[in-house]
């Protein structure tokens, strides 16, 4: 075989087409060597280049008053808080090792979304998650909830930042095939930002933290050294939750970083050495040298392709300047981290390869990765046939005839049952900081003591929503995401997502995607919340009778808000009986995509509930003002399950109850399950009614009385429902008896 066809096959065997082979030479203006070619490929994949997902990606608001760092500039997002302070903030996927590892996928999706924080200068102040599983009636989604919940207490106990909140979710649409999105927020001064960037000619190129070994070389790092053997030295389960070497990358980050020693830093992830080498240097419209002779190994035959395409976790890339090379060797040398000068910065814009004197590879940075000139796809779309389905009426379900039998059955739905059981397991003594610890709200807070600011935060999509219709179901995420936000009394100031589809190559999932990025954009520019980080997650796929299916659309928005003072904090749970109960907003008769049809009646929709954004809009601005106003003691927007899991909701925190009388013009099902956007249900004491009457009359809002807060009973229609004590046994037990096998 001449060098041309092995050229030719090396390419193939790599996955990139012929006109990809053609454009490489055209690059490199020469033939590639099968080193460069094996580069190319693994930066223009989509998770290092996001080569089919870019284009849209662009359609998103990206910059805004508050926005210091914007999506694709760094590993994360920043957004300026005030008095100096910035929040930095991602979500990040890491689904399909939690398929087959579920507590170590867990536990290393946070991981990794921790250090892209912490190496922009921030310390992590909080985490969220937001979880799906299959059908709760199969064993293995318990199994996978249960182990991703233990990787996710693993990491919190080992790095002591609290897990504040998060969402779960459970459908047969991710049988199989789990949904494990984490995020991670941190706080940093603006002056202590730092960029992962690599400038200054001449400059060093430092390798810390762990050993390089062999991991995900040629396969994916969780499948290689630490589940099969591959010949490498493997690791022990209590090596590998290990979070010692995380405690020391960011205590040598912070120690570097107040001696002003930083130039840049980036994390090595997927793309290996070289990977995070381009984009240090891209960023500096610079060139990088390596010497593989200089990276330290953690087995002693490491090939010089296998040191510099290793995923081996735990490793960043620093630059600092030549004449603090001492400095920084004396700061690092009591840390227990591995590290070594591996390169230095040079004239041009290229990363070159060498060991010692031997050329690897010798590739223009602004050509792989995010580097600018990187191949871009617009891939074939195709709206699916389902579509053309005629939308739903509520006339076409039956209505039930015992509503006491509907909400008993629907109390065992593992999507509306209190998640109780899940604060439980986390390590409450971390939240001693924020303000959701005594009571719950819709959003999750955050005091950050030293920038004296408390952070609003939420996680939020509903699935059933998107499968429905991506473009409502995305802006409904963004909009319920808000209002969770202002609801509990702050105020939206920017989003990170992750996008959550099957196989880009299928038309129907690209159009899905399409659509849902439309959404997002629209709804984010409408609500004034940039897109400030994110990550596109494709080639997420279940089995179904042996055939690849994709697993449901799942556009997850995490936001981030700011309450401006701590009097604004709001809180969902009813406080005093004999409080009025009010509805902000429109109930109509509509069931589409609601638990109660999907749940209840097994019924698939194919129209979104509700939603229109200027409503939206009015109803988030009359919430502020009641909040701001003083004139509520509770607010509790309208999601999953509709009002009545609103009301119990708000009712079983302080064991109270509700009296409610349903609306004669909306079909009672409708009303008390339907799931119609931009709605909130607020409790006003008697002494403020009239003033919150008058307001809401001067707002032109569409409001009604349900009713008033009970000392216990639920009653609804005159009709005695039990008690709270009852209810509520069930209400919050049930995920914890499910997850331990006893439902």
């Amino acid at each position: 075989m001449d060098t041309n066809d092995k050229i030719v096959q090396t390419s193939e065997n790599l996955n990139l087409s012929q006109s990809e082979l053609e454009l490489i030479s055209e690059i490199l203006k020469r033939e590639p060597n099968e080193f460069e070619l094996d580069v190319f490929s693994r930066l223009w994949t989509e998770h290092a280049s996001y080569k089919n997902s870019l284009k849209w990606l662009g359609k998103l608001p990206k910059s805004g008053e508050k926005v210091i760092v914007e999506a694709g500039d760094e590993s994360a997002g920043a957004i300026d808080i005030g008095d100096g302070y910035v929040c930095v903030f991602k979500i990040e996927s890491h689904n399909h090792p939690c398929s087959f590892q579920p507590r170590l996928g867990a536990l290393t999706g946070l991981r990794i979304v921790n250090r892209d924080v912490f190496t922009m200068g921030a310390k992590p102040v909080a985490f969220l998650d937001s979880l799906r599983f299959g059908d709760g009636e199969r064993d293995t989604a318990r199994w996978l909830f249960s182990e991703v919940i233990k990787g996710i207490q693993d990491f919190e106990e080992g790095i002591k930042v609290p897990v504040i909140g998060g969402e779960v979710f459970f459908d047969q649409g991710f049988n199989s095939s789990p949904i494990v999105n984490n995020m991670t927020v941190g706080v940093a001064r603006k002056e202590d930002l730092i960029s992962g960037i690599a400038k200054g000619e001449g400059n060093v190129i430092l390798l810390l933290g762990a050993l390089t070994g062999k991991d995900g070389v040629d396969n994916d790092s969780f499948a290689a050294d630490f589940i099969t053997d591959n010949g490498s030295d493997t690791f022990s389960y209590e090596q590998m939750v290990d979070s010692n070497i995380e405690i020391s990358l960011l205590k040598a980050v912070k120690v570097l970083n107040e001696q002003k020693l930083i130039v840049g830093i980036q994390t090595i992830g997927a793309g290996g050495i070289v990977g995070a080498a381009t984009e240090m240097a891209a960023r500096g419209k610079s060139g990088i040298q390596l010497n593989t002779a200089k990276i330290p190994v953690r087995e002693g035959d490491l090939s010089d392709r296998e040191k510099l395409l290793s995923e081996t976790w735990g490793r960043m890339l620093v630059c600092v300047e030549e004449a603090n090379l001492p400095k920084v060797m004396e700061l690092l040398q009591p840390i227990q981290l591995a590290f070594s000068q591996i390169g230095e910065v040079i004239e041009g814009e290229e990363l070159i390869c060498k060991n010692e004197d031997v050329l690897l590879a010798q590739i223009p940075v602004s050509y792989v990765g995010l580097g600018g000139n990187a191949p871009i796809y617009e891939r074939e779309i195709q709206e699916p046939a389902q579509n053309r389905i005629k939308e739903l009426k509520i006339s076409d379900i039956p209505e039930p005839d015992h509503y006491q039998e509907v909400i008993q059955k629907m109390m065992t739905s593992l999507n509306l049952v209190s998640k109780d059981f899940l604060t439980e397991i986390f390590d409450e003594s971390l939240l001693s900081d924020t303000l959701s610890n005594k009571f719950p709200s819709d959003a999750a807070f955050v005091y950050v003591k030293e920038a004296d600011k408390t952070l609003a935060l939420t996680v939020d999509c509903n699935a059933y929503y998107v499968e429905a219709d991506p473009y409502v179901g995305a802006q409904i995420a963004v909009a319920e995401a808000a209002r969770n936000i202002i609801c509990g009394g702050g105020t939206p100031l920017a989003v990170t997502d992750c996008l959550n589809f099957g196989n880009p190559y299928d038309p129907e999932v690209f159009w899905q995607f399409t659509k849902a990025v439309e959404g997002l954009s629209d709804a984010c520019k409408k609500i004034n919340t940039p897109v400030v980080s994110g990550n596109v997650s494709f080639y997420n796929q279940r089995s179904v009778e042996g055939r690849l299916t994709p697993t449901s659309a799942c556009p997850v928005i995490g936001m981030v808000g700011l309450v401006e003072s701590a009097e604004h904090h709001t809180v969902l749970s009813y406080k005093h009986k004999g409080d009025m109960i009010f509805l902000i907003g429109k109930s109509r008769n509509d069931i589409n995509a609601s638990e109660y049809l999907n749940f209840y009646h097994k019924q698939k929709s194919h129209s979104a509930p509700y939603f229109d954004i200027e409503e939206e809009l009015e109803i988030q601005e009359v919430i502020k003002q009641v909040i701001r106003k003083d004139l509520v003691r509770s607010v509790h927007d309208i999601s999953s399950g509709g009002l009545f899991f609103n009301l119990l909701e708000s009712a079983a925190s302080l064991n109270f109850g509700f009296d409610i009388t349903t609306d004669a013009e909306i079909r009672k099902d409708a009303f008390l399950f339907g799931e119609s956007q931009s709605r909130v249900v607020v409790s006003v004491s008697p002494q403020k009614q009239d003033d919150f009457v008058d307001f809401m009359l001067e707002a032109g809002v569409a409001f009604s009385v349900l009713g008033h807060v009970t000392k216990g009973e639920i009653r609804i229609d005159d009709e005695s429902y039990g008690f709270i004590q009852n209810i509520k046994e069930k209400f919050t037990g049930y995920l914890k008896k499910w997850a331990e096998g006893e439902d």
